[in-house]
């Protein structure tokens, strides 16, 4: 009895390896675009994107979520032209290549300020 546990111990752990979370490249992708698993599964980084690139994106949700959300439509739209945004259209805003799509509830609140790609 004891020999057959031995022997189902010894084959057990030869056959199974190490858990590896993420594989290297992955691991690469993660270190070049300064992001780690949390941020990369939360949609706050992008593993195909530099870390400059998720900074400056990092930035602009940040003044997105400090100044524009939860603000009357004539504070955000005024933070938003302060920070270099043009309004091209109803509800979008445009500075460069980024773009940021407002929704206003019926208060004149701003509820939701989304980057679009």
């Amino acid at each position: 009895m004891v020999k057959k546990l031995l022997i189902a111990v010894v084959l057990s752990s030869l056959v199974s390896g190490p858990a590896m979370a993420i594989n290297a490249s992955f691991r690469e992708q993660l270190i070049r675009s300064g992001c780690n698993q949390q941020t990369e599964m939360d949609g706050s980084c992008d593993v195909h994107k530099t870390k400059a690139e998720n900074q400056k994106s990092a930035e602009l949700n940040n003044f997105l979520r400090d100044s524009v959300r939860g603000q009357k439509v004539d504070a955000a739209y005024s933070a938003l032209e302060g920070y270099g945004f043009k309004n091209t259209q109803p509800l979008t805003w445009i500075k460069g290549k980024q773009k940021v799509i407002l929704k206003i509830d019926n208060a004149d609140v701003v509820t939701s300020a989304t980057v679009a790609h």
